[in-house]
This record gives C-alpha cells, sequence and structure tokens, in this order.
C-alpha cells in the first residue's frame, strides 16, 4: 500500500542551467530543533528534465556549529535523457555532525550547492519566530509493526513503540547468511528519530539453558527515520542513502486492478472506530435525524462496493489511467450513512501499489457534493479532513483520525 509516491535518491545534472533551486521548498524535521539536537532538512523540487548523471548523495563538507556546506557526490553512474519534468527530494540527515563541534549554537546557516548554484537554508524555519500564531509541532508516530522497502526484498524493519518511545529491529542477514540482531532505541521528537545500532550476540538459543554471561551489545553504527505519514518512513543507516519503508499489510488484504504497470489498491473493508467522540460538522448530518447525530458514528463499518478493473494494453507504454473503488460506510447494525469513491492514480513508478485519495459524499446532503477527503494514513489509519459547507461552530474540528479495530 503505497501512501505517497518519493523518487529518492535525487537525480541532478552537471549542467550549471540546470541546477536551478528558484522553485525548491525546503522542510525542517523536526520543525522545532532545539540547541545543538540533530536534524533533517528537506528539500523538493522539479528540474527541467530528467538528464543526470546518477543517483547523488548530499555530503555536508563544511560545519562549524553555526554554518554548514552540503554538496553533492555521485554515487552511481547512470547518464539518461528524456525530455519531461523529473521531481526530486533531497534529505540531509545532519546527525553526522551536529555535536562534533563544541559550544552551543542556537541558528545554523547552512548552504546546499550543486553545479554552480546554491539554496540558502536557516535552522531553525524562520516561521517558528516570524508566523503568527506560529505552527504546531509536527507529531508523527508511525505504526507499531513491520516494515519493508520495495527496493530491499531480503531484509526488513520491525518497529515496537510505546508513545514517544521506540525501538528499531532491521531484520538482515551477515555474510554467511544467517541472521542478525540489530537493536536502536531511543525518542521520537515530532517526526525524526536519531539511534545508536547495536548488534546483539551471545544471547539465549531456543530451547537452550541461559548462558553465564549476560549477552553483548557492540556499537555497529547509527540509524536515523523520517516519519513522513504513520505507515511510510524514511530511513537511513550510517552514512548511505534514505530508503523509503512501508508497514506490510498481511492481513486486511487489498485487490488486483490490472493496468499498465499492474496494481493493486488496499482494501479497507472492515470495522473502524475515530480516536475521539468529538462533535461533527452541524452541516453534515444524516437527513431525518435530529443535528446532534453524528454523519458517521464513532464506530463504523467499511463495506468494499464495486472496483474499476483496468484491462491490459497491448503495449507497455504509456502508463495506464487511475481507476476507482466504491465503498460504503455504515453504522453497527448495517445502515448505510455515507458513499465513499477512492481514486487511484496511474502514477508510472508505482509499478506494485496505487496511491488512493478517497472523498465521502451522500446524495441528500451539500447537493451530494464532498463532504471529507479520506487520504490512508496506514494500512490501519485514515485522515478525515472535512471540506465541507464552512464550519464557524465552536468546538468543531476539521480532521478526524479513524483507525481499525477489527
Amino acid at each position: 500500500m503505497k501512501f505517497r509516491h518519493l523518487l529518492l535518491p535525487l537525480t541532478l545534472c552537471f549542467n550549471t542551467a540546470w541546477a536551478d533551486f528558484s522553485n525548491a521548498t525546503t522542510l525542517i524535521h523536526p520543525l522545532y530543533v532545539a540547541a545543538n539536537e540533530p536534524f533533517i532538512v528537506d528539500i523538493r523540487g522539479d528540474w527541467p528534465d530528467d538528464c543526470h548523471p546518477g543517483e547523488q548523495k548530499p555530503v555536508v563538507s563544511e560545519y562549524t556549529g553555526d554554518t554548514a556546506l552540503v554538496e553533492f557526490e555521485t554515487i552511481v553512474e547512470h547518464i539518461a535523457c528524456n525530455d519531461v519534468v523529473t521531481p526530486y527530494r533531497v534529505l540531509i540527515d545532519m546527525s553526522d555532525v551536529v555535536g562534533s563541534v563544541e559550544g552551543e549554537f542556537q541558528l545554523v546557516d547552512m548552504t546546499v550547492r550543486f553545479g554552480g548554484a546554491e539554496l540558502e537554508v536557516q535552522v531553525p524555519d524562520r516561521c517558528i519566530f516570524l508566523c503568527d500564531p506560529p505552527p504546531p509541532p509536527r507529531d508523527i508516530k508511525p505504526e507499531a509493526g513491520l516494515f519493508y522497502s520495495a527496493g530491499l526484498e531480503k531484509q526488513g524493519l520491525l518497529l515496537a513503540r510505546q508513545n514517544q518511545r521506540m525501538g528499531v529491529y532491521p531484520l538482515i542477514y551477515d555474510e554467511s547468511g544467517s541472521s542478525e540482531w540489530l537493536f536502536g532505541g531511543d525518542g521520537i521528537v515530532e517526526d525524526v528519530f536519531f539511534a545508536e545500532l547495536y548488534e546483539l550476540s551471545g544471547g539465549q538459543c531456543l530451547g537452550c539453558p541461559p548462558p553465564d554471561e549476560a549477552p553483548e551489545m557492540d556499537s555497529v553504527g547509527k540509524v536515523t527515520l523520517l516519519m513522513d505519514s504513520q505507515g511510510l518512513i524514511q530511513v537511513r543507516v550510517n552514512d548511505g542513502l534514505f530508503t523509503a519503508y512501508e508497514t506490510i499489510d498481511f492481513g486486511y488484504g487489498s485487490r488486483e486492478v490490472g493496468g499498465n504497470p499492474n496494481r493493486r489498491v488496499p482494501d479497507l473493508s472492515g470495522r473502524w472506530a475515530f480516536v475521539e467522540d468529538i462533535p461533527d460538522s452541524p452541516y453534515n448530518v444524516t437527513p431525518g435525524t435530529p443535528s446532534e447525530i453524528p454523519a458517521i458514528p464513532l464506530v463504523f463499518n467499511i463495506t468494499l462496493e464495486s472496483v474499476t478493473v483496468i484491462q491490459p494494453p497491448l503495449v507497455t507504454a504509456p502508463p495506464t489511467p487511475g481507476g476507482h473503488v466504491e465503498f460504503s460506510i455504515r453504522d453497527p447494525i448495517g445502515t448505510e450513512v455515507r458513499q465513499m469513491q477512492c481514486d487511484y492514480n496511474s502514477n508510472p513508478f508505482d509499478f506494485i501499489d496505487a496511491e488512493m485519495v478517497c472523498e465521502v459524499t451522500h446524495p441528500d446532503i451539500n447537493s451530494g457534493d464532498t463532504m471529507y477527503k479520506v487520504t490512508p494514513l496506514s494500512v490501519k489509519r485514515l485522515a478525515f479532513d472535512y471540506v465541507g459547507p464552512i464550519i464557524s461552530v465552536p468546538g468543531i474540528v476539521t480532521r478526524r483520525i479513524a483507525v481499525r479495530v477489527d
């Protein structure tokens, strides 16, 4: 189940006319960076075509504590040119250098340089001082459980989390093919996680008596996580590149929808519940019921009604367009209260899973127009964003989170 497509790592061109940061947007993770604490710089934009020499790795070449210079090195040569706009995303892990210089540094002025072009970045983001009101901290805690990366079929990741504390267990093998036990534990700060990574050895084998000596923990590096959503995280080990991991759907099911490339979409069928019993919009009530009865009950069922199945094309290109899935939202006794249509995309980079964006409607409310936009945050979490008539009643919120309870 893919919730957001990311191009990783950055692909760029050494033509200086092409190296242009003019349309770049920059995010700092976490938003509220404490002095001398690690952070991640997130740069996104578009280049006019995809001519590039290969995969690029950002490297912090200079760091003084309050200034930093980031440059790039090519790690995989691959010359290719197509006259299409290429989206890029650069993630710069500053945990490599933060703390390496003595002193307390409240601000860091960064220069990101590539092909003669430069981008100036100030950390923390100026908005936390100048915006009124200041933006809230980003609070994204990943789902506990198994994660996988589409490009790394022979390994995975296990996350154990309670509130802001988390343990990360990379599921990997050594050179001989035997499994290894690695562990990194620390706290989540907004949407980032930095931890020392340890290898554990000398423990108790299955069915064996415990050894006399305690297990050993040897440091093998560090691990960095950036949470894009509850079900999609970016993972970096030591000085490698960030790699996207997403939650494994092994019990809720999905549906093949065909097309080129072949796609499957998540089946949201099952019982769900909102995490908070908060007021619904007074403009979004079920016809024929008192206004205090919510449009979608606190606990509700989603049932799959229909799926658009796309026939495979006779040729491999261009990619076939997307389609949609129809769901019914019902109360616990089975009465339909809303309808939900989820459109899945035709993104040519999504070779397996299709991103979905859903809209909740009722034919007798607001002329049948959309009342909620629903975004899957993970295989067991949905965000309901109210987009109906303007809300002016105190206590009404525009976003509600629902989780699976089956």
